[in-house]
């Protein structure tokens, strides 16, 4: 999608996310499935992410983010809204997330950060 018909303004910035694949079952002891993988760019209302392994289209996952400006770890909700091999050795798969209004998440704070990112 062209940035003119965006709606936020896209930031090249790179930082260190955790995504939680597959959740632990309810009441179980076991621990879910959580990547490590990186932020290619960011917008307030989204993330385009270069990880180790293929997501599901339309999948909703949790997701931890880093970034320099916030001095903590930001929790977001997101849906995959593509998925895509790479050419890139360093980064198998490349995926956009729609970021969701999701209660018990970050958002207020990460669409404060980046509003102050983008001035």
């Amino acid at each position: 999608m062209s940035q003119e018909k965006r709606k936020h303004l896209r930031l090249p910035v790179e930082s260190t996310i955790f995504i939680e694949l597959v959740s632990p079952r309810a009441g179980s002891s076991e621990s879910g499935e959580v990547a490590m993988c990186k932020t290619l760019e960011v917008s307030r209302d989204g993330l385009r992410v270069g990880l180790e392994r293929e997501v599901t289209v339309g999948a909703i996952l949790q997701i931890g983010v880093q970034l320099p400006e916030s001095g903590d770890t930001l929790y977001l909700a997101g849906e995959v809204s593509w998925c895509r091999a790479n050419e890139e050795p360093q980064q198998s798969w490349s995926a956009g997330f729609k970021l969701l209004n999701a209660a018990n998440s970050d958002i207020d704070r990460w669409i404060a950060l980046l509003a102050e990112m983008e001035r």
